[in-house]
């Protein structure tokens, strides 16, 4: 199986802005059969992943993890690896180790910068520079319009946006601000169409 390299999430972002966040079997559902180009696992468990991610294969969607929130699966080399082999297209994480582990299993590295201060942001900023992943994702996304000139001028890689990002105004202001593509659990945004 081919594996999606970053210029195919760009493809599908630009596509589709809105990357589907579930948590549940019914999020999944409603994922799967939504316009959105990219499903997001924020939770799950990691002994059951390989039927989830062939399922979103299935519907012709990418398969995205978040390695640090699946049960059973470490934030380590073996827990990369395993979703490896279950076969996720990305994998999210906010540990630096974890992000060049990623890299290495030639997956695709999305590592989240959590803005809760400016230092926090500045920390994490440094972090991202020493991992070197594929994408950032800033979190909370719907404040990426205040804090870009903080953020933006020190990434060299793409940045998606994800939490409190609630209505299509909400995603024009952080796409506009500098974001690729917003992910989100709010169902009614993953079939808004994007730029081409």
């Amino acid at each position: 199986m081919r594996r999606a390299d970053v210029d195919e999430f760009v493809r599908r972002f630009r596509a589709s802005p809105c990357g589907a966040a579930v948590k549940s079997e019914a999020e999944l559902g409603a994922a799967v059969a939504s316009g959105a180009g990219a499903v997001f696992l924020l939770r799950g468990d990691g002994l059951q992943l390989a039927p989830v991610v062939r399922r979103i294969h299935d519907a012709d969607k990418l398969a995205v993890v978040h390695l640090d929130l699946v049960d059973g699966v470490a934030s380590d080399i073996a827990g990369v690896r395993w979703l490896a082999r279950c076969g996720a297209d990305a994998i999210i994480s906010s540990h630096g180790q974890a992000i060049r582990a990623v890299r290495a299993e030639g997956l695709v590295a999305i590592q989240r910068l959590l803005c809760l201060s400016q230092v926090g942001v500045e920390l994490g900023l440094v972090a991202v520079s020493r991992a070197q992943p594929d994408f950032v994702e800033l979190l909370p996304g719907a404040i990426l319009p205040s804090v870009a000139d903080l953020v933006l001028p020190r990434l060299t890689v793409p940045l998606l946006a994800g939490g409190f990002v609630r209505d299509g105004g909400d995603v024009r202001r952080v796409i506009a601000a500098g974001a690729l593509a917003v992910t989100t659990s709010e169902r009614s945004l993953w079939n808004l169409a994007g730029r081409h």
